[in-house]
C-alpha cells in the first residue's frame, strides 16, 4: 500500500475538483468563452476618441466671419452642429443633455476683424465629464487653429481681415474639472448592481442546493409568495444602500445635488427592483453558485464600458452605440448625473425612466415565470 503524503493528497484534491468542472453543464464554457468574448467585444468597442460631439451654436453675427469659425468646426467631423436661437435655449438643451457644448458668437464678429481686434466667441463645456470636456476643449483648439489659419489668409490677400481670434472657455455643472462629481454618481449604479443582482441570485440557489425553497413549496406557501418574501428583504438592503452610496457622494465627495431628491430616489428604486428581478432571473438559470457568479460577472463587466460609466457614449460606434440601449445602467446613470449635477427635470428624462420603468417590468415578469417553472 502506498503512503499518502502531502503532494499526493493535494494532487488528489485538485483532481477531484477538475472533475467537478468537467462535470459542470455550464462552468467549462464560462471559462474559456467569457474572457474570449469579452477581449473581442471590447477590444472592437473601446475608443477614447469621442465623435458626434453634439455642439449648441448662437450665431448672434451671421456674417462670413462666423460662418467661418463654425464650417471650421463642422470640418473636425467630430462636432455634430445644432442651432439655437438664444443663449437661454442652449443653456437648456444643455441641462436636458441634447447638447453636450455650446458655441456662441456675439454680433458684430466681421466688424471686430476690420478694426483689426480679436474676433472673440464662446465655448460652454459641460464638465460633468472631465476626460469628454479636455476632448471637447481639444477638439475646438484644433478649430480655432483653422479659423486663425483662415483669416490670416484672407488678411493677406485683402488687407481687410486681421488675423486673431479670441476664444473663451467656460465649463458648466463643474467648473473645478472634479473626477469625483462624475465617478461617484456611475460607482452608485455599478454597487447597486453588485449588491441587488450577485446577492440575491447567490442567496436563491444556495437555498436550491439545501433544499430549503423545496421544503417552502411543500407547505401552503405560494410561488408568488416565495418571490415576494424573497424581494422584500433586498428591496430594503438595495434602497438602504441606494440612499447610503448618493448620501456619501453629495456630503463626503462634495457630488451637488442640483435637482429634486424624489426623482433621484425614484430612479434608484426603479433601479434596484431591475436588478432584483435580473437576479432572480439569473438564480433560475443558474445551477451552482458558482455559476451565478460567473453570469453576474458577464452582464456588470459589459455594463461597465457601454453605459458611460468609463467613457462617454459618443466614443462608441454605431453598433455599440446601439447596443448600450440595451444597457440598463445607461439609463440610472443618465437619471442621475442629469438630476445631481445639471438639475435636469422628469420631463427631459422621460427616456431614462421609461428605460429604467421597463427594466424593472421585463425582469421581474420574465424572473416570475422562470422561478414558477423551475420549483
Amino acid at each position: 500500500m502506498t503512503a499518502s503524503t502531502p503532494t499526493t493528497r493535494i494532487l488528489a484534491i485538485a483532481h477531484k475538483e477538475f472533475l467537478h468542472v468537467r462535470r459542470d453543464a455550464v462552468l467549462p464554457r464560462m471559462i474559456v468563452l467569457l474572457p474570449v468574448v469579452l477581449l473581442l467585444l471590447f477590444g472592437y468597442a473601446l475608443n477614447t476618441n469621442v465623435k458626434n460631439i453634439r455642439l449648441g451654436v448662437v450665431d448672434l453675427s451671421r456674417d462670413r466671419v462666423s460662418s467661418r469659425i463654425l464650417s471650421n468646426y463642422a470640418a473636425e467631423n467630430r462636432f455634430q452642429l445644432i442651432a439655437q436661437p438664444s443663449h437661454e435655449a442652449a443653456l437648456q438643451a444643455a441641462r436636458a443633455g441634447q447638447v453636450r457644448a455650446i458655441l456662441e458668437i456675439p454680433a458684430g464678429a466681421l466688424g471686430a476683424a476690420r478694426q483689426q481686434q480679436p474676433v472673440p466667441y464662446t465655448l460652454f463645456v459641460d464638465g460633468s465629464d472631465p476626460t469628454f470636456a479636455a476632448q471637447v476643449r481639444a477638439a475646438s483648439a484644433a478649430a480655432t487653429q483653422d479659423t486663425m489659419a483662415a483669416l490670416g489668409a484672407v488678411r493677406a490677400a485683402t488687407g481687410t481681415l486681421s488675423m486673431p481670434v479670441n476664444p473663451t472657455l467656460e465649463t458648466l455643472y463643474n467648473p473645478g474639472n472634479r473626477s469625483a462629481v462624475y465617478m461617484v454618481p456611475g460607482l452608485s449604479g455599478l454597487i447597486l448592481t453588485l449588491i441587488c443582482v450577485m446577492l440575491t441570485a447567490l442567496a436563491i440557489v444556495r437555498e436550491r442546493e439545501t433544499g430549503t425553497i423545496e421544503a417552502l413549496i411543500a407547505t401552503t406557501v405560494k410561488p408568488a409568495e416565495v418571490i415576494l418574501g424573497k424581494l422584500l428583504p433586498y428591496f430594503a438592503f438595495g434602497a438602504l444602500d441606494a440612499a447610503l452610496v448618493l448620501t456619501i457622494g453629495h456630503f463626503l465627495f462634495g457630488v451637488p445635488l442640483a435637482g429634486s431628491l424624489w426623482l433621484l430616489m425614484l430612479a434608484a428604486l426603479l433601479f434596484v427592483l431591475g436588478n432584483l428581478g435580473l437576479g432572480i432571473l439569473i438564480s433560475t438559470v443558474a445551477g451552482t453558485q458558482t455559476q451565478a457568479m460567473f453570469a453576474t460577472i458577464a452582464i456588470i463587466v459589459p455594463s461597465i464600458f457601454l453605459s458611460g460609466f468609463l467613457l462617454p457614449l459618443e466614443g462608441l460606434n454605431r453598433f455599440f452605440s446601439s447596443l448600450s440601449a440595451l444597457v440598463p445602467l445607461r439609463y440610472y446613470l443618465q437619471a442621475v448625473r442629469g438630476i445631481m449635477l445639471r438639475g435636469t427635470g422628469f420631463s427631459d428624462l422621460q427616456t431614462a425612466f421609461i428605460g429604467l420603468g421597463l427594466f424593472a417590468v421585463v425582469t421581474l415578469t420574465l424572473a416570475s415565470l422562470r422561478f414558477k417553472k423551475t420549483l
